[in-house]
């Protein structure tokens, strides 16, 4: 009996709903000459494309050769409208039908054939996108192709949906969103990664005072050469911005932030508080003050931090800048700073050019209460740079504690895979594995725990100096010298005492077609790692005609470590030409080569490139080889690849 009445209540609901709706698009019908529906005139195009691609490892454990063919057929189909009204749903939509056949020989005398098919898509509805509430939905599948400078081309294909609703209230406007993506890449770097992630963003605007709350929670599942990780990370914080006067000269600004993240090896978690006062005073005077505290936590340890400083800023004849501060900072593992920084700039335009030169100094105290215990770091952040010596920012660490992430920790890097550890010292290098998951220039996060000195107080005075000069709107030259000097006060004294010198010179000449730079670095230090290192490069612009333009680049340096006497050089060179044949067709052709020779990298990387595009009315194609050759020498590994793509499209209406 109660079913029954739940049917019958269901049902009537529904048929009220139907006949509203069916009145609405009367209504509508009426207002935009009867019709409810709008469709723009669709664009169609057909595509055809081939692509060979030929990969060849060798190492010690490795010896692989794998090629493949395949030939592509993709309608794509594009057109957008509104339905009932526009006021009630637009919409835009694209299908890209797509029919592969692919041939593969991933080891000789084996072969296989595939025929696929995927539906491409993307569809994006905007439900009554000029309400208070708008409902945004969106789906899509694609496959993309990444074929950026000189690198190996790869191939992704991606699922992605999603919806994000926007409440435009004028008081606390509010959007939610939902996403969910699955990635699979094939090709120079092979994953799979399938990711969720869920935000909310909220702001409110007064007259004085502005408040933003961003909050996000990710979680992803990511395969690549055999091992999973697995990694949730949740985010959420609270900014407000408030106006003390009118004219914005007092400006408070307020920050609490709360971050976790989990994966399989690592697991952290951090509490942000901070309040920071700008004050301006005058047009050439303002003070800063700012108050904060921090809690890291890793596994069963966790570290509170609570800062304050207080700093100014003085501009005296438009030429010469003086800024200063004062700061205290104490730390839950026995550890207080206090100290104090003045700084001059000065700058100065002469008749050829700029003059600037610039000094600072810096005092600070440390008091240890803790003597040797194992200390933790949390997201220590580093650019890894081939050629480049990247050392972590304290002694003694615990090597086996080493966890190294991608900035968004959704990626944890493997040990002699994508990165390597050298200990020079007392002190730890960490380098890219060429062949790895990091990229050159990418920075990543660094957790690990380190030995601290036994419990003593010292006092730390550093001092810099700098002069420079930038001539003629073409050469510039700048030098620095900058020294810090690390005095014993009491407690356990140390076995040595940091001493640091460094010296730099950095020098560039541009003169129509040409840039030269040269730098050059010379470090000594008692307690840390002192090198000397210089770099020398080359760049060469041609425009013999208004369609060709040529390029040349080079460069060499060589970093010289001087407790092992180990000198670590690299060098390379490229090329570039773009040739406009004609107005429907153009070119380009690249090509590279860099080697470094050291203890921790030595690897050789070729590369070449060609391109042509043409277009003539409705017709469009293009053609691309490339070829990439990495050797690494350390590891014995070494990787070739071909590849080559071919396609012809045709825009129908």
């Amino acid at each position: 009996m109660t079913h029954g009445r739940h049917a019958v209540l269901l049902s009537a609901t529904l048929l009220l709903v139907f006949f509203q709706v069916v009145a609405l698009v009367n209504n509508a019908s009426a207002e935009y000459g009867g019709r409810s529906y709008f469709i723009d005139r669709p664009q169609l195009a057909l595509d055809l494309s081939y692509s060979f691609e030929s990969e060849e490892r060798e190492g010690p454990h490795i010896a692989t050769k794998n090629t493949s063919h395949a030939l592509k057929e993709r309608v794509d189909l594009q057109t957008a409208g509104w339905g009932y009204h526009p006021a009630f749903l637009t919409y835009t939509l694209a299908l890209s039908p797509e029919w592969e056949q692919t041939t593969e020989t991933p080891d000789p005398g084996r072969r296989s054939t595939r025929d696929s098919f995927l539906l491409g898509y993307s569809l994006d509805l905007t439900f009554l996108p000029e309400k208070p509430y708008t409902l945004n939905l969106f789906g899509r599948r694609q496959r993309s192709v990444l074929t950026s400078s000189l690198a190996a081309r790869s191939e992704t294909e991606s699922d992605t949906y999603g919806a994000a609703l926007m409440l435009k209230n004028r008081i606390l406007p509010t959007t939610l969103g939902y996403v969910h993506t699955t990635l699979n890449q094939t090709g120079f770097f092979d994953s799979e990664e399938s990711r969720d992630e869920a935000r909310l963003q909220m702001r409110h605007e007064e007259k004085s005072n502005d408040t933003n709350l961003n909050a996000t929670y990710t979680a992803v599942d990511r395969t690549s050469l055999g091992t999973t990780i697995n990694t949730e990370n949740f985010f959420g914080g609270v900014q407000n911005s408030y106006r003390i006067t009118p004219d914005n000269r007092i400006l408070l600004n307020s920050n609490l932030s709360y971050r976790w993240s989990e994966s399989n090896f690592f697991s952290s978690s951090g509490i942000t508080i901070s309040e920071y006062l700008n004050w301006r005073h005058a047009r050439n005077f303002r003070t800063n003050y700012n108050i904060l505290y921090t809690r890291d936590s890793t596994g069963e340890s966790s570290i509170d931090t609570t800062s304050a400083s207080a700093g100014f800023s003085h501009l005296l004849y438009e030429n010469l800048t003086t800024s200063g501060s004062l700061s205290a900072r104490n730390s839950s593992q026995g550890e207080d700073i206090y100290g104090g920084n003045l700084n001059f700039n000065y700058q100065r335009r002469i008749p050829w050019g700029t003059l600037y030169a610039s000094t600072g100094h810096d005092y600070k105290v440390t008091t240890r209460s803790v003597g040797e215990v194992f200390f933790h770091v949390i997201d220590e952040s580093h650019i890894l740079r081939t050629g480049e010596v990247t050392l972590l920012n304290n002694k003694n660490v615990d090597i086996p504690s080493i966890v190294v992430t991608s900035v968004d920790r959704s990626i944890v890097y493997l040990l002699d895979t994508d990165y390597r550890i050298e200990i020079l010292g007392t002190s730890v290098r960490i380098s890219r594995i060429p062949l790895g998951a990091i990229a050159d220039g990418q920075t990543v996060l660094v957790n690990y725990t380190y030995l601290s000195n036994p419990a003593f107080d010292d006092a730390t005075y550093a001092q810099s100096y700098g002069v420079g000069l930038y001539l003629w709107s073409a050469w510039r030259i700048d030098y620095r010298y900058s020294n810090s000097k690390q005095d014993f006060l009491s407690g356990i004294p140390p076995d040595v005492l940091s001493e640091t010198t460094t010296q730099t010179l950095d020098t560039d000449l541009a003169w129509r077609w040409t840039t030269t730079r040269l730098t050059w670095e010379d470090t000594e230090s008692t307690a840390g790692v002192s090198l000397t290192r210089w770099r020398a490069s080359e760049n060469l612009s041609f425009r013999p005609v208004d369609k060709v333009s040529f390029g040349l680049s080079g460069y060499y340096g060589e970093t010289t470590l001087k407790e092992t006497n180990s000198v670590e050089k690299f060098f390379g060179f490229g090329s570039q030409l773009q040739w406009r044949w004609s107005n429907w067709s153009k070119m380009s052709i690249e090509s590279s080569y860099a080697k470094t020779d050291g203890t921790s990298n030595r690897t050789v990387d070729r590369a070449a490139a060609a391109r042509l595009e043409w277009f003539y009315g409705i017709w469009s194609g293009e053609f691309t080889y490339r070829f990439l050759n990495e050797e690494d020498r350390i590891s014995d590994q070494s990787r070739n690849r071909h590849s080559a793509y071919a396609a012809i499209k045709r825009t129908l209406y």
